[in-house]
Protein backbone atom coordinates (compact mmCIF):
# COMPACT_ATOMS: atom_id res chain seq x y z
CA UNK A 1 0.00 0.00 0.00
CA UNK A 2 1.46 3.35 -1.02
CA UNK A 3 1.24 6.64 0.91
CA UNK A 4 -1.69 7.92 -1.12
CA UNK A 5 -3.78 4.84 -0.34
CA UNK A 6 -2.91 5.12 3.36
CA UNK A 7 -3.99 8.76 3.34
CA UNK A 8 -7.27 7.97 1.57
CA UNK A 9 -7.98 5.13 4.01
CA UNK A 10 -7.34 7.35 7.05
CA UNK A 11 -9.48 10.18 5.64
CA UNK A 12 -12.24 7.68 4.85
CA UNK A 13 -12.22 6.46 8.46
CA UNK A 14 -12.31 10.04 9.70
CA UNK A 15 -15.31 10.90 7.52
CA UNK A 16 -17.43 8.01 8.78
CA UNK A 17 -20.16 8.87 11.24
CA UNK A 18 -19.66 7.59 14.77
CA UNK A 19 -21.67 4.45 15.53
CA UNK A 20 -25.10 5.09 17.04
CA UNK A 21 -25.24 8.75 16.07
CA UNK A 22 -28.01 9.29 13.58
CA UNK A 23 -28.97 12.92 14.20
CA UNK A 24 -27.05 15.82 12.70
CA UNK A 25 -25.60 18.66 14.76
CA UNK A 26 -28.25 20.95 13.25
CA UNK A 27 -30.96 18.57 14.41
CA UNK A 28 -29.53 18.46 17.92
CA UNK A 29 -29.33 22.28 18.02
CA UNK A 30 -32.90 22.60 16.77
CA UNK A 31 -34.11 20.14 19.39
CA UNK A 32 -32.28 22.01 22.15
CA UNK A 33 -33.59 25.40 21.03
CA UNK A 34 -37.17 24.16 20.72
CA UNK A 35 -36.91 22.93 24.31
CA UNK A 36 -35.66 26.38 25.37
CA UNK A 37 -38.20 28.27 23.25
CA UNK A 38 -40.54 28.90 26.18
CA UNK A 39 -37.67 30.26 28.30
CA UNK A 40 -36.44 32.49 25.46
CA UNK A 41 -39.94 33.83 24.87
CA UNK A 42 -40.49 34.43 28.59
CA UNK A 43 -37.19 36.32 28.90
CA UNK A 44 -37.90 38.33 25.75
CA UNK A 45 -41.13 39.61 27.29
CA UNK A 46 -39.19 40.71 30.38
CA UNK A 47 -36.63 42.54 28.22
CA UNK A 48 -39.38 44.32 26.30
CA UNK A 49 -41.21 45.27 29.50
CA UNK A 50 -37.99 46.40 31.15
CA UNK A 51 -37.32 48.84 28.33
CA UNK A 52 -40.76 50.36 28.91
CA UNK A 53 -40.58 50.38 32.72
CA UNK A 54 -37.07 51.75 33.27
CA UNK A 55 -37.12 55.52 33.86
CA UNK A 56 -35.72 57.30 30.80
CA UNK A 57 -32.71 58.87 32.55
CA UNK A 58 -31.38 55.42 33.46
CA UNK A 59 -31.00 53.92 29.97
CA UNK A 60 -27.34 54.88 29.64
CA UNK A 61 -26.49 53.92 33.22
CA UNK A 62 -28.23 50.57 33.62
CA UNK A 63 -28.41 47.37 31.56
CA UNK A 64 -29.89 43.93 31.95
CA UNK A 65 -27.19 41.42 32.95
CA UNK A 66 -29.17 38.18 33.25
CA UNK A 67 -32.42 36.50 34.17
CA UNK A 68 -32.01 33.24 36.04
CA UNK A 69 -33.84 31.40 38.78
CA UNK A 70 -36.38 34.16 39.30
CA UNK A 71 -33.68 36.82 39.71
CA UNK A 72 -33.26 39.67 37.24
CA UNK A 73 -29.70 41.01 37.55
CA UNK A 74 -28.83 44.49 36.37
CA UNK A 75 -25.51 46.20 35.74
CA UNK A 76 -25.72 49.72 37.16
CA UNK A 77 -23.25 52.57 37.20
CA UNK A 78 -22.10 53.08 40.79
CA UNK A 79 -22.99 56.18 42.76
CA UNK A 80 -26.28 58.03 42.41
CA UNK A 81 -27.70 55.64 39.79
CA UNK A 82 -27.09 52.61 42.00
CA UNK A 83 -28.60 54.42 44.98
CA UNK A 84 -31.68 55.54 43.05
CA UNK A 85 -32.29 52.06 41.61
CA UNK A 86 -32.04 50.56 45.09
CA UNK A 87 -34.75 52.97 46.21
CA UNK A 88 -37.12 52.17 43.34
CA UNK A 89 -36.26 48.48 42.77
CA UNK A 90 -39.34 47.30 44.69
CA UNK A 91 -41.61 49.40 42.50
CA UNK A 92 -39.82 48.23 39.33
CA UNK A 93 -40.15 44.61 40.47
CA UNK A 94 -43.89 45.10 40.97
CA UNK A 95 -44.25 46.43 37.42
CA UNK A 96 -42.25 43.51 35.97
CA UNK A 97 -44.32 40.98 37.94
CA UNK A 98 -47.54 42.63 36.79
CA UNK A 99 -46.55 42.75 33.10
CA UNK A 100 -44.73 39.40 32.95
CA UNK A 101 -46.29 37.05 35.51
CA UNK A 102 -45.12 33.92 33.67
CA UNK A 103 -41.47 35.00 33.95
CA UNK A 104 -41.54 34.34 37.69
CA UNK A 105 -39.22 37.23 38.59
CA UNK A 106 -39.05 37.39 42.39
CA UNK A 107 -36.07 39.64 42.92
CA UNK A 108 -33.99 42.36 41.25
CA UNK A 109 -30.26 42.16 41.93
CA UNK A 110 -28.07 45.21 41.29
CA UNK A 111 -24.44 44.74 40.24
CA UNK A 112 -22.05 47.69 40.18
CA UNK A 113 -20.81 48.20 36.63
CA UNK A 114 -17.02 48.31 36.51
CA UNK A 115 -14.85 50.15 34.05
CA UNK A 116 -16.53 53.42 33.16
CA UNK A 117 -16.34 54.97 36.63
CA UNK A 118 -12.80 53.62 37.14
CA UNK A 119 -11.67 55.01 33.77
CA UNK A 120 -13.12 58.45 34.56
CA UNK A 121 -11.29 58.43 37.90
CA UNK A 122 -8.00 57.58 36.19
CA UNK A 123 -8.06 60.70 33.99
Amino acid sequence: MNDEEKLLRSVGAWRKKPAGRTESIGGIAKSYLSGKKREFKKNATVVDAWQDILPEGFYEHCSLASISGGVMSLYVDPGPYMHELRLISGELLGHIQERCPLAGIRKISLIARRGQAEEEGAE
